[in-house]
C-alpha cells in the first residue's frame, strides 16, 4: 500500500550532510518521505538551506527564525537581516524559535526577547511556528498564552512532557512535534501518545540528530522518519497508512504545503 510522510523538522542543510545530500534525498524518496521541512538556526545557515530549497524545491521548504541556542548580544542584528527573508514566496514557517534553558541561561532575556520579535512575525505574515523548548516549556507557555499570541499556531518541537503538558500545547492550538526519542526505552512517550490523537501530532527527525531505534548513534536523516511511523503503529495499532494519511495532513495544513 502506498502512503507519503512528512518530516516537518530537519537540518539537512548542515555540513554533516554537505558530502552526500543527494543519497540522503533518494533514501528519504525511497522510505515514503516525500516533503522535507528545515528550520533555520542562524544567520550564517541561511544561504546553504535557501539553496537547497532550490535544489529540491518540491521536497525541500524553508523556514526562518534564529535558534534559542544562537542567541547572543548580536542577536537584534540577526533578527534584522532574517526579517529581510521572509517575503519569500518559499518560507512555510517562522522556526526554530523558542527557549533554551539546558546548557545556559546567561541570554536568557534576550532569547525571550528574541522569541516575542519572531511570534510577532509569525503573527503578522499569518505563518506558524515551530518551538524549541529545552528545560523551558512553562517560561515558554507563559509567553504564548500573552494576549498578542492567542491566534498563534504552531508545533512544540520534540514534544517530551506528560499527559498534562500535551493537553496544555492541544488547548491552546498547538501541534507536537513527535521524533527518534519516542522509540527510546528510556522515554514515558509511549504511554502519553496512546492517550491523544494522531490529530494532535506530526513526524520529524531534528537530523542530524535524535536518531531512533534501530539507527541510534548514526547520523539522523529524514528516510528514518519511517522509524517514528513505526513505532506509532505499535502504539496506536493503527495502520501505517492511517498514520502518514492522518501526520501528513496535519503537516500539510498548518505549513501550507
Amino acid at each position: 500500500m502506498s502512503f507519503n510522510l512528512i518530516d516537518t523538522h530537519a537540518h539537512i542543510y548542515f555540513d554533516d550532510f554537505k558530502k552526500d545530500i543527494d543519497s540522503v534525498i533518494a533514501y528519504s524518496l525511497k522510505n515514503n518521505i516525500n516533503k522535507i521541512l528545515m528550520p533555520n538556526v542562524n544567520v550564517e545557515s541561511l544561504k546553504e538551506m535557501i539553496k537547497l530549497s532550490h535544489l529540491y524545491s518540491e521536497i525541500c521548504y524553508p523556514m526562518i527564525g534564529l535558534h534559542p541556542c544562537y542567541v547572543k548580544e548580536n542577536y537584534k542584528k540577526e533578527l534584522n537581516i532574517m526579517e529581510n527573508y521572509i517575503q519569500m514566496d518559499s518560507i512555510v514557517g517562522i522556526g526554530e524559535i523558542g527557549i533554551d534553558l539546558y546548557r545556559d541561561k546567561t541570554y536568557y532575556k534576550e532569547q525571550v526577547d528574541a522569541f516575542e520579535i519572531q511570534c510577532y512575525w509569525a503573527m503578522d505574515k499569518k505563518l506558524p511556528v515551530v518551538i524549541h523548548t529545552r528545560n523551558s516549556l512553562e517560561q515558554t507557555i507563559k509567553i504564548i498564552k500573552k494576549s498578542p499570541f492567542r491566534k498563534l499556531r504552531g508545533v512544540f518541537h520534540c514534544f517530551e512532557g506528560n499527559y498534562y503538558d500535551a493537553m496544555q500545547l492541544i488547548d491552546l492550538g498547538f501541534l507536537l512535534g513527535i521524533g527518534g526519542k519516542c522509540t527510546f526505552k528510556s522515554s514515558n512517550l509511549s504511554k502519553v501518545l496512546s492517550q491523544i490523537g494522531l490529530e494532535n501530532l506530526v513526524l520529524e527527525t531534528d537530523s542530524p540528530f535524535l536518531s531512533p531505534v534501530p539507527k541510534r548513534g548514526e547520523r539522523n536523516q529524514p528516510g528514518n522518519i519511517i522509524h517514528i511511523a513505526k513505532k506509532l503503529e505499535e502504539i496506536t495499532t493503527l495502520p501505517m497508512s492511517k498514520i502518514a494519511q492522518i501526520t501528513s495532513s496535519n503537516a500539510e495544513n498548518l505549513f501550507n504545503l
